[in-house]
């Protein structure tokens, strides 16, 4: 076979173990939080399925520690939650900016936080270092602009508005408009120019989703219902189209031992919090995260 047919070839590397137990872990949720405080060791706001699930899906980790922040009334670009971000990632007695031995798994809007935090050069990554994003929205989604048109307008079907509810998505202070958080993830918001081929040199892995009713769960039909309000025209998980998510430059693979992992599942099921599927490798979520560091495979070009 000549060169220009081997260059065309796709081969299937491993990603062998290089976290232990002496990692810590540091969890940073996305969208809809309306309250800043303090990192905490546990997962006060059960936004990743509660203490029991996160520790037991995650072996590899020494401590556990969850960052609490303002993900309502502030863009995705704000530098005090890239601070606070950073500090949380640094962890107490650090000298410097630089984030060591350290695995910091981000949700949501919260992938674009920490992205954002490094290009701005608020900290660092060491090569001890992981970033595991999970259902990030790189590119934007078009969401907001549907969950702006739902705070003037209730003919959207109930299952919709219970979730759009949760996310705390219309401002008071401005009748029929979402909070600056929501009008951030705009795919025309300015900041998002480069961020994806950023991000796709700093993640270590990823997991997109792929299906808006994803893992049977009581989120199952409202973001089955936000799907279809929306109307992405391709794959998405509910919140966000698929191609949003996919880092450039990256293979994804629809079975759980791949680095970059595109799942059955929806938005929220990316906060690990229901499990897994009974049936199929593209729907194993909790058993990706938890063998993170045995055996994965990335794609390559060779």
């Amino acid at each position: 076979m000549d060169s220009m047919k081997r260059c065309l070839m796709l081969a299937q590397v491993l990603i062998g173990s290089a976290a232990s137990a002496s990692h810590r872990c540091v969890f940073m949720h996305g969208l809809g939080m309306p309250n800043s405080s303090a990192p905490t060791e546990i997962d006060t706001d059960d936004y990743w399925g509660g203490d029991s699930n996160i520790i037991r899906l995650t072996p590899f980790c020494s401590s556990r520690t969850y960052i609490h922040q303002d993900t309502v009334t502030r863009a995705w670009d704000n530098a005090e939650m890239h601070k606070a971000v950073c500090e949380a990632a640094l962890g107490e007695g650090s000298n410097d900016t630089v984030i060591r031995d350290t695995v910091l798994f981000a949700h949501s809007m919260g992938n674009l936080i920490f992205a954002d935090a490094l290009r701005q050069k608020a900290c660092s990554l060491d090569t001890s270092s992981y970033f595991v994003a999970i259902s990030a929205p790189w590119y934007g989604s078009k969401a907001s602009q549907v969950l702006e048109e739902s705070c003037s307008n209730s003919s959207l079907g109930e299952a919709f508005h219970w979730l759009a509810n949760k996310l705390h998505r219309c401002d008071p202070d401005r009748p029929g408009k979402v909070f600056h958080a929501y009008e951030s993830l705009h795919p025309a918001y300015p900041p998002f120019e480069g961020l994806a081929e950023f991000a796709a040199e700093q993640v270590s892995f990823a997991m997109c989703g792929h299906s808006p009713y994803g893992l049977t769960s009581v989120y199952s039909a409202a973001m089955e219902g936000l799907a279809r309000a929306i109307g992405f025209g391709e794959k998405n998980d509910g919140m966000v189209p698929l191609s949003s998510c996919l880092l450039p430059g990256k293979a994804y693979d629809t079975h759980w031992q791949s680095a970059f992992y595109s799942a059955g599942i929806n938005h929220i099921d990316g906060t690990l919090r229901s499990g897994d599927g009974s049936l199929g490798s593209s729907r194993q979520p909790s058993q990706w995260v938890s063998s993170l560091f045995t055996k994965h495979t990335e794609t390559v070009l060779v």
